[in-house]
């Protein structure tokens, strides 16, 4: 099997034609499954020129992927990347004990309070780990809530990704003037962003949530937000009713639920992408749907945390923009789609008792396109369409473990026996037979000095109890 040298020959081509086994195109309306299709792309556009079956294709394919499913690049709706450097740091506790007792805590000395230097080296190598993770397994795109934001967006564009994020996610801790500044501090970068035609990076807006940022300061966040947004498309990202205490806490300061509060404010809209969602009532369901705003729906990490399990199956029928989330590795602990895709798909048949509720396209729709919908870039990518961004993921199902194939979609969704052999951004293969080529130069040993660091402050924090 002969592969195009991603920094050579390749990049010169005009186009580029990928015959595979069976695409899954992610569209509306389109069968679940092409049989044996060429997918042809332009080079220097990075965008999908033709969709050919394999036997009208008048030419010899450059790359022949006889085993493959060949699907979007998922789109991670929900996540965390620098916290991959606290992967399994404080396993099996419940949120607010994990987050006030072991996370913060953990953030404030290595980022909230490090030199700005150190703080800086910590996103950058968490983002490290986090984009080589979600590369070799599909994710081409993610929606992110962190700190320094521009050091993530630099290791995005060194891996060849896309990304949703801004400067600095937003929680308050009393002090009105550093609040300030910080809101300050992404609407501009929000502004620069859209000034500098970046196609890699958009911005979004990141209060934490209306536990870690009462109303009154979410009303000084969406005086700045408009004005972002009077520039482009600008996302608002939050969490939103992840556990029962956050919804009691919240009602006693505020009156209301944290839902409601984001409503009265104005933000609760197209733009906004609310995460994990797990305690709903049919009222706030309904809010969702009305305002248009999406679910980023985290199943292994609502699990994990034991925070609940979403009613997404409830969600979908009333017309909610459900996607797909990992949440941060410091609470899942993996950033691999493909698994939280089988994880939405196999809880919800579970709780409903219906075998029929989020079939394998349905989830693979999630984990895509509505993704795409959430983040304003439905237009741009996230399913395999003629016009549309070449973001493509090829997975190998030929192994003899996953043998015999029915229902490759099937197979994606309900098995551990697949794996991403290549990934294309805007045409672009960063990915090529399961080597990262993007990649290639991580900085490995300052990792393992900085987990030295973690592993001695980890000690000095509670006990579990």
């Amino acid at each position: 099997m002969a592969y195009p040298d991603p920094h050579g020959a390749e990049a010169k081509m005009k186009s580029q034609h990928i015959r595979s086994r069976w695409v899954a195109t992610a569209e509306p309306g389109g069968p679940d499954v092409l049989d044996d299709y060429v997918i042809s792309v332009d080079q220097s556009s990075g965008k999908i020129t033709a969709l050919t079956p394999a036997n009208e294709f008048g030419g010899t394919p450059d790359l022949h992927l006889p085993n493959h499913l060949l699907i979007p690049g998922l789109i991670n709706a929900h996540t965390h990347t620098p916290m991959s450097l606290l992967r399994g740091y404080a396993d099996d506790l419940p949120l607010n004990e994990w987050l006030f007792q072991h996370i913060f805590p953990t953030e404030g000395k290595f980022v909230f309070e490090a030199p700005l230097e150190e703080a800086e080296e910590f996103v950058r190598l968490g983002s490290e780990l986090a984009c080589y993770e979600m590369l070799k397994t599909g994710t081409t795109l993610f929606n992110d809530m962190y700190f320094h934001g521009d050091v993530t967006a630099n290791v995005v564009r060194k891996a060849g990704m896309k990304a949703v994020l801004t400067k600095a996610g937003l929680l308050y801790f009393g002090d009105d003037a550093r609040f300030s500044d910080l809101v300050s501090s992404n609407t501009k970068f929000c502004s620069e962003l859209i000034s500098s035609g970046d196609k890699s990076i958009k911005p979004s807006l990141l209060p934490h949530s209306v536990y870690m940022v009462p109303p009154e300061k979410l009303r000084e966040v969406k005086d700045e937000y408009d004005k972002a947004c009077a520039g482009g498309h600008v996302v608002i990202h939050t969490h939103v009713h992840e556990t029962k205490k956050e919804i009691a806490d919240v009602l006693e300061k505020a009156g209301k639920s944290a839902l409601q509060v984001l409503e009265d404010l104005g933000m609760l809209n197209q733009r906004t992408v609310a995460a994990h969602c797990v305690h709903m009532t049919d009222e706030e369901i309904a809010l969702m749907a009305k305002t248009g705003a999406s679910v980023a729906h985290c199943p292994r990490s609502n699990l994990k945390l034991g925070s609940g399990i979403a009613r997404t199956a409830d969600m979908l029928k009333s017309g909610v923009n459900v996607c797909l989330g990992t949440d941060g590795a410091s609470s899942n602990n993996t950033l691999d789609m493909l698994t939280e895709m089988q994880y939405a798909s196999m809880i919800a048949k579970g709780v409903t008792g219906d075998p029929t509720v989020l079939p394998a396209r349905e989830v693979l729709e999630m984990a895509t396109l509505r993704g795409a919908r959430a983040l304003g870039l439905e237009s741009e990518t996230g399913s395999i369409k003629v016009g549309k961004a070449a973001d493509l993921v090829a997975v190998d199902l030929g192994r003899l473990e996953a043998s015999p194939i029915y229902d490759p979609l099937g197979q994606l969704v309900y098995t551990n026996s697949r794996q991403v052999s290549h990934v294309w951004i805007d045409g672009k293969c960063v990915v090529r037979e399961c080597e990262v080529l993007t990649m290639l130069s991580m900085d490995l040993a300052a990792t393992d000095k900085l987990v030295s660091k973690l592993r001695d402050f980890r000690k000095s924090l509670p006990a579990r109890e």
